[in-house]
């Protein structure tokens, strides 16, 4: 496999952050973060979750540079974003890459920016994987009005776009209508980023986008310095905080041991425009169960994945805290049902909590069929001892050493995207 994102200008955003890291503005900031969140959350803040502050306080602040380093709208280019912390094998770009997952990340999303600014033309060219089930199961191209990601100026999806037989496409942006134009975005005032989603239900065979991008026209300004990104990204980190602190809120101000209601988002509190969503919020004992059923309705994309109470996405790199439905058994009923616990209870569909017991969960559906059955999930609360005798016949069931080995095919999945 090539790898699309193992590519010079990703490696160039990389070092970018890492140049604003060293800035003492932006230590200073990220001290100011981590005060804010900790004065937010107060009494409230899980015991558990204190000592994650730190860390989250850190790849919140990254998340903004690696959107700073993208941002450069006169002199675009795609930098990845949302990932846990990684180097790349065999030292392809000599440094690490710090962690940048922030506001409910998705472990299934391959999330790219690059700015975009009204009253500039752009071309993106795109090109789908020479092998058809390589290619993600649902692709989202968004224009959004600010750094947060939350206010949707358009969207298209891979589905929706004109592609050759030979899998290549152009996507136009400008401040015009399309009139006719296909595969056009049309950009609106304060429009700052085209933010790409490649969302993969198969991490062993599926791949992002071969993308690029270019600017039509003379650049009407120089590139920006790394001193520019950082004071970008510092403005910006600390005028989104509110907004992520309400994101989180939405989750912790639930009812412990609940569900909401599967619901088509529209659009609406940020994400995906086109999306259904269930959220969860969970206090779990040692020996507790919670087991989420859901129906995948044969939509494009659908999947669970637990988060930390922080809302920051749960090691999704290292333990089995996600599933997709391509990823799950399916009961005969056509339906999933995931059990989330602090250990191992046995059955193959385990959210594992990393042994905490305040987590947070996000069910997705995408690419929903418009005559479709609605998107629906219940929760039962339970005990490990139980699933047993509550699960349906035919649930399947995974020893130790089938555990270990679909960890490892788990992890090595994961690691294509980190190898050139």
């Amino acid at each position: 496999m090539t790898n699309p994102i193992a590519n010079r200008g990703q490696f160039l955003a990389e070092s970018d952050v890492l140049a604003m890291r060293a800035d003492p503005r932006v230590s200073s900031t990220r001290a100011i973060i981590e005060m804010l969140f900790a004065r937010g959350y107060s009494d409230r803040m899980p015991v558990q979750a204190k000592p994650l502050l730190s860390a989250f306080a850190d790849e919140f602040l990254n998340n903004w540079l690696f959107k700073a380093a993208a941002s450069d709208a006169q002199h675009p280019k795609f930098v990845r974003d949302f990932m846990p912390a990684y180097r790349w094998p065999g030292q392809v770009a000599d440094h690490e890459v710090v962690g940048s997952r922030t506001g409910g990340d998705n472990p299934d999303n391959c999330y790219r920016l690059a700015g975009i600014e009204h009253g500039t033309a752009y071309r993106i060219i795109g090109r789908l994987p020479a092998q058809p089930d390589a290619k993600a199961a649902n692709i989202s191209f968004t224009l959004t009005a600010n750094y947060g990601t939350s206010q949707t100026v358009q969207t298209v999806e891979d589905h929706e776009l004109a592609i050759a037989p030979d899998g290549w496409f152009d996507l136009t942006i400008d401040d015009k209508p399309a009139n006719g134009r296909a595969n056009h975005l049309t950009t609106s005032p304060g429009t700052r980023f085209l933010f790409v989603r490649d969302s993969m239900m198969d991490w062993a065979r599926e791949t992002p986008l071969d993308l690029q991008i270019e600017r039509i026209g003379e650049a009407r300004t120089a590139p920006l310095t790394t001193q520019d990104m950082a004071t970008r990204a510092i403005e910006h980190a600390l005028n989104d905080l509110y907004l992520y602190f309400w994101f989180q809120n939405i989750w912790s101000g639930m009812a412990l041991n609940s569900i909401t209601q599967a619901e088509a988002m529209r659009g609406s509190g940020g994400g995906l425009v086109t999306q259904g969503i269930c959220n969860g919020t969970f206090d779990l004992g040692p020996d507790d169960a919670a087991v989420i059923t859901y129906d995948p309705v044969d939509a494009g994309y659908a999947a669970v994945q637990l988060t930390e109470w922080l809302y920051r996405s749960l090691d999704y790199h290292r333990i089995q805290s996600s599933l997709t439905a391509a990823q799950s058994h399916v009961d005969a009923d056509g339906l999933v049902r995931v059990v989330i616990a602090r250990r191992d209870p046995g059955i193959a569909n385990w959210l594992d909590t990393g042994g905490q017991s305040r987590v947070h969960s996000i069910l997705r559906w995408q690419r929903m069929k418009p005559d479709g059955r609605p998107i629906k999930a219940r929760l039962t609360l339970t005990t490990i001892d139980r699933l047993r005798h509550e699960l349906p016949v035919g649930t399947l069931w995974v020893e130790t050493a089938e555990r270990k080995s679909r960890l490892e095919n788990r992890v090595a999945a994961y690691r294509r995207r980190i190898t050139a």
